[in-house]
Order: structure tokens, then C-alpha cells, then sequence
């Protein structure tokens, strides 16, 4: 989890890596969150912290829509494995149980 939170800006994040700059225009913590959220699948990150991720995206006041939107507006750029490979990680913020809905696909 502690790679997670480097990357995303918590712990060592923006002031261990000097990007802080006081004064500067700094986004909102919502579409911060969106933002990581899309570099975490840009780069192949680990499921573990696509949910993470995702979740802190929640709490922050995104919407499911607007965390897969976000999957969707990347994907020419990034291509479809790459957002295919962040699928269970931001399912899992979503309580979506993908292992479940594979093996009973009606629901019933």
C-alpha cells in the first residue's frame, strides 16, 4: 500500500517529492482523485491500488460514472488492456464482486 500512496500524493507524495508549490492553482481533491485514478491505469499499477484509488475517488465525491469515465475517455490512449487490466481493481471499489458474477452471470 505504501507505493500506492507515493504515487498518489499521500504520505511522501507532493511534499516529499517537492511539488507543492505554495501559491500554485491546485485542483480540486475530486478531480485530483479522477486524475490518479487514470494515471494508476495508464501505468499498469497493481489492482490493490486501482481500489484504493478508486475508493478515495469515491469519498472525494466522484460518482462510479464519472471513475469510468474517466477509463473511457483514456482508452484510445493508454489502449483497451490497459483499462481491461484496472477493471477488477475499480470494480472492487465499486463492490462489484467480478469472481461472482463469472460464475452465476444471471444473478440467480
Amino acid at each position: 500500500m505504501q507505493w500506492c500512496q507515493v504515487v498518489s500524493g499521500d504520505g511522501m507524495g507532493q511534499a516529499g517529492l517537492g511539488l507543492a508549490l505554495s501559491g500554485a492553482r491546485v485542483l480540486d481533491p475530486k478531480t485530483a482523485a479522477l486524475v490518479r485514478v487514470g494515471v494508476l491505469a495508464a501505468i499498469g499499477a497493481p489492482e490493490v491500488c486501482l481500489e484504493w484509488s478508486s475508493s478515495r475517488a469515491l469519498a472525494a465525491g466522484a460518482t462510479e460514472d464519472e471513475i469510468t469515465g474517466v477509463l473511457l475517455a483514456i482508452a484510445p490512449v493508454i489502449g483497451l488492456g490497459r483499462v481491461v487490466g484496472a477493471a477488477p481493481g475499480v470494480a472492487g471499489a465499486f463492490g462489484y464482486d467480478i469472481e461472482a458474477a463469472l460464475e452465476d452471470p444471471d444473478g440467480t
